[in-house]
């Protein structure tokens, strides 16, 4: 038997695929080739180091999406404390060039949110012509302090820091570990320029504790009233007092809102110290935006208003929350705690701030100091923060907290062009609902 092989150049090239055969006649001879691989333990191995590289991957992602994205966005809502602006001059645009705009300068509003919408109807407040100005503590104690910033920022209204605003940066810069330069109490160790005013600070420490009694025993002060109420004055009509202050409208009104309530700040024999009331800059802290927390930051502590007013010989106008001390010539050097907590002066010169409510009224030293002064010297201050002497015009010195949140009065006072290169002015007040829960008739409405 003959077998007939083929030249080997006729055999198909060789190739490493268990398909290839050989063909030897009509015989089909399958390469070694042929057998079937079975994956080898190296290959297993490297299986499992896929899978756990992908499992690792897919861990991965949600670690990279913290640090990448969500983290530095939570953190840009963060709002950055600046430096305390001390003194800022009213921009001169916002100043009324006719009797169609209106300067309206509001009182301790404390978180009144229905009653500071009440006052702007009553006041026929034109957005677009009147600019509105915040004499200070226009948050905490009240129902919605959230809803009065809201407001505020919608009206663009300019406003100055009280020391519930104060106390509320001081918080939100330590919570979130920034500095603050204007914590009064730090500066005020000694007590030598502001006659201790660290014992106006109605804000503690300790979150936990409501009243924090400190200091020594003393005699509680009391005052008379120095007037009649302002009972009077209510649901928006005009003070019946007054429709225009004269330049010689030295006492044209003078009110005390007394009751047996304590102030924070005030001796509490009874107690054995100074109470300090807790407020809400705590709460408001946790629901404000950063907008609102910068709309508070902008308020400086002096608002410097380049027009007469009161009367050419009542000189510039100063806004500041609680007052100034007369023998301060400056406003750049009037000391941080005396504008943000002043009430008295201590006797027998009158030239140191009181930590109590004993001694002089300091606008009364004010008042008679203008009085010494060549007009163009001079200056009348509006400020608010006395709510428990209440609601007094003097001739250099408008006091406008009316005490609104413990159920009496909020109040505006109105300044427009009177058409013959004057201004003339008048207050406006509503009456508002008990917000103070230890006062009979109390309205719940925290939010």
């Amino acid at each position: 038997m003959t077998v007939s092989v083929s030249p080997i150049s006729q055999y198909p090239a060789y190739h490493d695929n268990p398909s290839v055969t050989l063909r030897a006649g009509g015989l089909d001879f399958r390469t070694p080739l042929a057998v079937e691989d079975k994956p080898s333990p190296a290959s297993r191995k490297f299986n499992w180091r896929n899978i756990l590289l992908l499992v690792g991957v897919f861990l991965l992602i949600p670690v990279l999406y913290f640090f990448l994205f969500w983290a530095p966005n939570r953190k840009s809502t963060v709002y950055q404390i600046a430096p305390t602006i001390k003194v800022a001059d009213f921009p001169t645009d916002f100043i009324p060039a006719s009797s169609d705009g209106r300067l309206i300068f509001i009182g301790d509003i404390h978180g009144c949110n229905v009653e500071f919408g009440q006052l702007l109807e009553a006041v026929g407040f034109v957005p677009s012509q009147d600019k509105l100005i915040l004499l200070g503590d226009f948050i905490s104690k009240g129902p919605n302090s959230i809803a009065v910033l809201e407001m505020a920022m919608k009206y663009n209204a300019a406003c100055i820091r009280g020391n519930h605003e104060n106390t509320l940066l001081r918080r939100y810069a330590k919570k979130h570990n920034q500095k603050f330069d204007n914590d009064v109490r730090d500066r005020l160790e000694d007590g030598s320029k502001s006659g201790g005013l660290e014992h106006f600070d109605d804000d503690d420490d300790d979150d936990d504790e409501e009243v924090n009694l400190i200091g020594q025993k003393m005699n509680n002060i009391k005052r008379k009233a120095m007037h009649g109420m302002m009972d009077s004055a209510v649901n928006g009509a005009k003070h019946p007092h007054t429709s225009a202050h004269n330049d010689d409208d030295d006492d044209c009104m003078m009110h005390e809102m007394d009751d047996n309530t304590l102030e924070s700040g005030e001796y509490d024999p009874s107690a054995g110290g100074f109470v300090h009331i807790m407020a809400d800059e705590k709460k408001i802290i946790k629901k404000a935006t950063p907008e609102q927390i910068a709309y508070i930051d902008s308020c400086p502590l002096i608002l410097h208003i380049p027009e007469q007013i009161f009367g050419p010989d009542c000189g510039d106008v100063s806004v500041c929350h609680a007052g100034l001390m007369w023998n301060v010539p400056t406003l750049e050097d009037q000391d941080p705690a005396v504008l943000l907590y002043i009430r008295t002066l201590l006797p027998p010169d009158n030239s140191t701030a009181s930590p109590t409510r004993d001694g002089i009224l300091w606008n009364e030293v004010w008042n008679d100091h203008q009085e010494t002064l060549p007009p163009s010297q001079r200056r009348t201050v509006l400020y608010g923060h006395d709510a428990k002497t209440g609601l007094v015009i003097k001739k250099y010195s408008k006091g406008l907290d009316s005490r609104c949140y413990k159920g009496d009065y909020l109040t505006a006072l109105v300044a427009k062009r009177d058409g013959l290169g004057g201004w003339e002015n008048e207050l406006v007040s509503v009456k508002c609902d008990v917000h103070d829960p230890k006062l009979p008739g109390y309205v719940d409405g925290k939010f």
